[in-house]
């Protein structure tokens, strides 16, 4: 056997140089290790976890909401409605057939409270 016809394996970066091999799923992606830079930062992160562990995309921005003394259509609700998701409590969310502990009841209080004046929907 010829030494040119023995295929020699590529060095490990010649792998990345094909798109196929650089794309990766969002879903596959590891953790951020970077600190969040606002504590809104903190609750989309953990918001985009509940939302890929579901099984849908994440979202690039919290959407906007009325506070619960509005008429409610709070942030988490919004943030969630497109899998199911019908209803939140300080504790829990709940869609037909089932619920789960989202723990963020502290910013789901803060928005009440109107701290994050950014988040109001202005309807």
């Amino acid at each position: 056997m010829r030494d040119d016809a023995v295929k020699k394996p590529e060095p490990a970066f010649a792998q990345c140089l094909d798109s196929w091999a650089m794309a990766a799923c969002v879903r596959e992606a590891p953790e951020v290790s970077a600190p969040p830079a606002s504590p809104l930062d903190d609750v989309l992160r953990r918001v985009n976890r509940i939302r890929t562990a579901h099984g849908v995309d994440p979202l690039y921005s919290l959407p906007a909401a009325c506070t619960a003394w509005d008429g409610g259509g709070c942030v988490l609700e919004r943030a969630f409605e497109d899998f199911g998701v019908v209803i939140v409590d300080y504790r829990r969310a709940h869609g037909r057939g089932f619920s789960f502990d989202h723990g963020l009841g502290d910013f789901v209080r803060d928005f009440d409270a109107g701290r994050f004046p950014t988040l109001l929907d202005a309807r």
